[in-house]
């Protein structure tokens, strides 16, 4: 196979996954919020690009895991998700909330905007996307804010609005 291939085979990236994490939540949800998926991506795109740029070697061991933290972040930065769902359970609310506002550019915790039916249509859209158990989509997320929070922390103060959603 390899062969065939000439000896060239490409891994998927960050950006790679995002885009098929997205694909996938398109259609289970048959694009009914593609406007606000279509900003809450491009914004995963911006944070996944400068993660990459600040520390390729470790952002890259995770691809798919990282893309799915980042998704799940920009569900619930869009109101799409409550940030509640994303939480792991060995992390205290508070904390969670501190982490996530970490991520953000505002100074409010954003809240899902949707019906208690469409949000669980959107957090089971997420899972399917995904291809992962919640448990693991919960570490996933604090893991990239975890990321996310370590690379501004390596940054000068006026450059760290970049690193949030």
């Amino acid at each position: 196979l390899l062969l065939d291939l000439q000896w060239q085979v490409n891994a998927p990236t960050l950006e790679s996954w995002i885009s098929i994490l997205g694909a996938r939540f398109g259609v289970t949800t048959e694009e009914l919020y593609a406007k606000p998926l279509a900003w809450a991506t491009e914004k995963m795109r911006q944070l996944a690009k400068r993660l990459v740029e600040w520390k390729a070697a470790d952002w890259q061991r995770r691809p798919q895991r990282l893309a799915a933290g980042l998704f799940g972040i920009g569900l619930a930065s869009e109101g799409l998700l409550h940030i509640e769902d994303l939480r792991p359970q060995y992390v205290y609310t508070q904390e969670w909330e501190e982490l996530f506002l970490g991520t953000q550019t505002r100074t409010v915790l954003p809240r899902c905007r949707l019906s208690p039916r469409y949000a669980q249509h959107v957090l089971t859209s997420f899972i399917g996307a995904a291809n992962l158990p919640m448990e693991e989509l919960q570490q996933d997320c604090e893991f990239t804010m975890r990321c996310l929070q370590d690379a501004a922390g390596a940054l000068r103060p006026m450059q760290r609005l970049a690193f949030a959603l």
